[in-house]
């Protein structure tokens, strides 16, 4: 037992090492730039203490800094800033926000473009937690299908390239998807547990997810939605238990979340109803824009097509504007020949059906194998299929990024699927061997 746990923490340090390793390589992207220029919001509250400055103003005191506020997760700036402050930089580093509307030499020239060192520097905290992720993933399946699922899914986690190219970027990936894996587990233990300190930590989790990307809600919802639901679960199994312990501890676990996630917003202070408001008209106009531009998707079957593409043939997408590939060229190049891009274990539309399938086989495993404990199933196959659903039908171009939330569950169910097929195979196997002696 001792062994199996050094050669899980081996495991796992090897993978983390090797999230980490790529990260000065990974070619740039605009939004870093964005991401860093809002870092500038750690200057403020924490070295300057001018609390007013990042808080809702009406006038805006700075209309841009206001709708970055309003339309970007809070957790990611200030670990960049944290960062930065750290590494000896001042504010006065900072570059401007990536002008969109401008070409790359322009924003190069016109500080709209963070320093190399500035850069690097800024890409540690989400990498970091990027890394950090794979034990969470590990932990999550080690409690669906022990060691063989843990290691496989983890690999995989490790291994895809549009994890690691978005989540060792300076942008929301890293955090966002550590601490949405973070509350997953959390969530499996309260289950198991029914703890108060597990219900806390499952609201610090999911408020910290919520403050890292907004789009985190979509699983932050699914899992609480799980949790409520369990107990008629149960019932259905005839396995009848009190549901009022488990409810005041999801009470527990959603306000702190909603806590948390006010706490690290302060542009929602004074009337968070109205800044919801504001950001959902500020993300419509937003996607507007992006699908107007770059052509969004036209049909269902499109958007299916594109999701396929994205989450099972898994390319890595380095640009979402087709003049990088000119300005980014040379780093691509770089990054491509590296042992750090990862591994496309789909790679092709054959091997995207394989996966997909390996994907559909871990469901069906979810509702056949009664071995594995019936609350880890229940909150993984709901949390997955919100992934999925979200991610396939929310989304409106194909750009990778927005895509990211799936892979975690495409590496947990298709390892499950491997895992069970490979049971089912040498049972069969061993029953057919013990008939012929």
């Amino acid at each position: 037992m001792k062994f199996a746990r050094l050669a899980d923490a081996a495991f796992l340090l090897l993978l983390a090492i090797y999230i980490v390793a790529g990260t000065i390589l990974a070619p740039f992207h605009g939004d870093e730039s964005t991401l860093i220029y809002m870092s500038r919001d750690y200057a403020y509250q924490f070295l300057q203490g001018d609390v007013d400055r990042v808080r809702y103003n009406d006038p805006p005191l700075s209309v841009t800094e206001q709708e970055l506020r309003l339309l970007n997760g809070t957790l990611p700036k200030y670990l960049i800033g944290l960062a930065w402050h750290l590494g000896g930089f001042t504010v006065d580093d900072l570059n401007e926000q990536w002008d969109w509307g401008a070409d790359w030499n322009y924003n190069q020239s016109t500080g709209h473009a963070p320093s190399d060192s500035l850069l690097q520097i800024s890409r540690l905290p989400s990498a970091l937690l990027l890394a950090a992720g794979v034990i969470f993933l590990f932990a999550i399946g080690r409690s669906l299908g022990g060691r063989p699922v843990a290691y496989l899914a983890s690999l995989y986690y490790a291994l895809n390239p549009a994890l690691l190219l978005n989540g060792r970027r300076a942008m929301m990936e890293g955090s966002l998807t550590a601490f949405s894996l973070l509350a997953l587990l959390t969530a499996i233990w309260l289950l198991h547990e029914k703890r108060g300190w597990i219900a806390i930590l499952l609201g610090v989790a999911s408020g910290l997810a919520l403050a890292s990307k907004h789009s985190a809600s979509f699983g932050i919802i699914a899992l609480f939605v799980a949790c409520a639901l369990y107990p008629l679960v149960q019932w259905v199994a005839e396995k009848k238990q009190s549901a009022l312990r488990l409810d005041a501890l999801l009470l527990l676990a959603g306000g702190i979340t909603l806590i948390l996630f006010y706490a690290l917003n302060l542009a929602w202070w004074g009337d968070p109803f109205a800044r919801l408001s504001e950001v959902l008209r500020l993300r419509t106009d937003l996607l507007a824009g992006q699908t107007a531009a770059f052509g969004g998707y036209a049909s269902l079957g499109e958007a299916l097509a594109g999701f396929f593409r994205q989450v099972f043939a898994n390319l890595p997408q380095y640009y979402e504007v087709p003049a990088w590939a000119n300005y980014i060229a040379e780093p691509i190049a770089r990054y491509e020949v590296s042992v750090w891009r990862g591994v496309s274990l789909g790679g092709s539309t054959i091997g995207g059906i394989i996966l997909l399938i390996l994907v559909v086989i871990g469901f069906y495993a979810l509702v056949r194998n009664k071995t594995t404990s019936q609350a880890t199933r229940w909150l993984v196959g709901v949390w997955a299929l919100m992934m999925f659903a979200s991610t396939a039908l929310l989304t409106p171009l194909e750009w990778q990024r927005y895509y990211l939330p799936a892979y975690p569950a495409v590496g947990l169910m298709a390892a499950y699927g491997i895992v069970w097929l490979a049971r089912r195979i040498s049972a069969r196997y061993s029953a057919a061997t013990a008939l012929e002696s």
